[in-house]
């Protein structure tokens, strides 16, 4: 079974950038990798 592509985006200029990464972290840990092909979109805190 093909696996639903999911984008988890992050960071940010702004004082929550830290809290987003740590966000992040967290749904990746508990995302479904049996049904989901996770990707990554960091931005970084100067956009």
């Amino acid at each position: 079974m093909d696996r639903l592509k999911v984008g988890i985006v992050f960071g940010g200029c702004s004082e929550e950038h830290p809290i987003s990464v740590k966000s992040a972290q967290e749904v990746a840990r508990h995302l479904d990798v049996e049904k989901y092909d996770p990707f990554y979109i960091g931005i970084t805190k100067r956009g």
